[in-house]
């Protein structure tokens, strides 16, 4: 059977009185009925009065907005299903966004074509009209529905496909509705895949067979034209003449095949087999398998997207456990390490301290006078024991930070009393005494902090100064209270600065010169030895205070180290 359209009716809600002339003759040529209404509160009275098939609607009106009669008209539930096909002068895409998410179903910019006008109408009509018509033949259709919904609710394709072609067998009144697959890609006439029979409704059982497609003629032409192929007559028909002979004792007489494709993908087609030959195909009988088969195809779309996340979940899985395996091994190490530097350093401590006590007792001739030499010598071992000394402090800091254990001990500071430890600590780093000048305030308040760490920063970048500048140039200490500007800042801070007149520092290592074992090799610098943690120390020291570290520099002319510490921590 075939359905019968009456003429559609269309209202135009347009105030521009030429565009909406011109729809009408539009329309009106075409064999649509048509009404008009200027403004947009006469548009809405008409379409909820009198609901049309469709509507015309443009957005700027007076009364009210496209988009307020849109809204109205999707919230009344005789206007719900009515297509309204936006035609306006708007071309930004958050108008046209704006108009779709209202419940526009199609837009149009303005100046339009008749041609496309004409086509978005009909295609918008048609898709009514074949929602309509399976509505109102819910009777029959409602269990049709109810198979379109299983495709989303199991993965398991063969099941789906079997529930799928089991009704529309029985709904088509079929002797056989089969799924067929393909496996590779379709190209020309001469590019033949090769098919694999998925599911078929008369034998739920049936083993995955291939298929040779050359033998299914109706199949090939589907996937050619992208379109359903119906053969009301397998006998006279020309397109299955080469196949003939082989179907003539077969119980069906029609065909109908229907390419299954996603975004131009071919993934399969679905195939039925009728005995009638007089009656062929109704028109309905077509919508219903072509809604079906676009469920089959999701249904294969499903099936091989959920077996790519399979195989890749698994394969992360198997990941995520080798890197579990490799992250413990690693932890193992790495503890391992952390025993090991601490074990060592440990170790080495002890001896150094005597090492270092008695050199001292030498170079202050508490036991008597030395030679020139003799006290030269002693002095180069002194500075390489407190080199050695300060590298394995450095070690173990750097091995405490890394697993969280390092200590905060936060009491009040005086800046002038760490500065003498600095002193002390500094003394022997170069083989002159060091010249440190220092620039405090007198009224310079105390702050909150831990001592040991204060001392251990400002002895790092001091000894970095000294280091890395001529022999018996100064160094300078510099510091004073400045009011936090940061939103992460608790307060009023002290800065201090350690400026040296040395060789500098390149623009492209100022950054990196903070993270572990980095040295910049330059000039002399590449004469001073050490692990490159430091800098690192006194930045993670810095920043467990709450505060920041940075550093300004000229090559040739020095370098200035500055850091932050709050005055009250929280």
């Amino acid at each position: 059977m075939t359905f019968t359209r009456r003429p559609s009716r269309i209202l135009i809600v347009e105030d521009d009185p030429v565009s909406r002339s011109l729809l009408k003759n539009i329309f009106h040529n075409e064999g649509y009925q048509v009404e008009e209404a200027a403004d947009g509160i006469k548009g809405l009275e008409k379409a909820i009065a009198d609901p049309p098939d469709l509507i015309c609607l443009d957005i700027i009106l007076p009364g009210l907005s496209g988009y307020e009669v849109c809204r109205s008209v999707k919230q009344d539930k005789s206007g719900a299903s009515i297509p309204i096909l936006m035609i306006t002068s708007l071309t930004k895409r958050e108008d046209i966004v704006k108009g779709l998410k209202s419940g526009a179903t199609d837009y149009i910019t303005k100046p339009f074509s008749p041609v496309e006008v004409l086509a978005r109408v009909k295609v918008n009509l048609d898709h009514r009209f074949a929602v309509k018509q399976l509505l109102e033949r819910s009777g029959r259709f409602e269990l049709a529905c109810d198979v379109l919904e299983t495709t989303t609710s199991s993965l398991e394709l063969k099941q789906v496909l079997y529930h799928l072609v089991s009704k529309t067998a029985e709904f088509l009144d079929c002797e056989r509705c089969s799924i067929i697959s393909v496996e590779g890609n379709w190209g020309d006439e001469g590019d033949i895949p090769v098919g694999r029979l998925l599911v078929s409704h008369d034998d739920p059982n049936v083993p995955e067979l291939k298929i040779d497609l050359i033998k299914y003629p109706e199949i090939l032409k589907s996937f050619r034209t992208g379109e359903v192929v119906i053969v009301e007559d397998v006998l006279n028909d020309p397109l299955m003449e080469e196949v003939k002979e082989k179907i003539l004792d077969l119980p069906f007489r029609s065909v109908m095949a229907l390419p299954l494709a996603f975004r131009g993908e071919i993934l399969g087609a679905m195939l039925l087999r009728a005995t009638r030959a007089d009656t062929g195909f109704s028109e309905e009988e077509i919508i219903m398998a072509r809604i079906i088969a676009g469920a089959s195809t999701n249904a294969l779309r499903n099936a091989a997207l959920y077996e790519r996340l399979t195989r890749k979940n698994e394969a992360l899985e198997r990941m995520n456990e080798e890197l579990s395996i490799a992250n413990h091994e690693l932890e193992n190490l790495s503890q391992a390490k952390s025993d090991f530097v601490s074990m060592v350093s440990h170790e080495l401590r002890t001896p150094l301290t005597s090492i270092i006590g008695f050199s001292e007792l030498l170079a202050e001739a508490h036991i008597g006078e030395l030679t020139d030499e003799q006290d030269e010598y002693i002095r180069q071992i002194l500075r390489k024991g407190k080199d050695l000394l300060a590298l394995i402090n450095d070690l173990l800091d750097a091995g405490r930070l890394e697993t969280g254990k390092l200590a905060m001990r936060y009491q009040e500071v005086k800046l002038e009393n760490a500065l003498l430890a600095v002193r002390s600590s500094t003394r022997h780093v170069t083989e002159s005494l060091p010249i440190i000048n220092t620039h405090i305030p007198a009224d310079l308040p105390t702050f909150e902090g831990d001592a040991d760490k204060i001392t251990q920063i400002l002895t790092n970048l001091v000894t970095n100064a000294l280091k890395f500048s001529p022999s018996g140039s100064p160094v300078d200490i510099i510091a004073s209270k400045i009011r936090g500007r940061r939103e992460s800042d608790r307060g009023d801070l002290i800065q201090i600065s350690v400026k040296d007149r040395g060789i500098g520092i390149r623009e492209e290592d100022r950054q990196r010169i903070f993270d572990q074992f980095v040295q910049v090799q330059q000039g002399s610098s590449r004469s001073f030895q050490g692990a490159g943690l430091g800098l690192y120390i006194c930045r993670s020291f810095v920043e467990l205070h709450g505060g920041k570290i940075w550093v300004e520099s000229t090559l040739g002319e020095g370098s200035t180290f500055h850091f932050t510490i709050p005055i009250k921590q929280s």
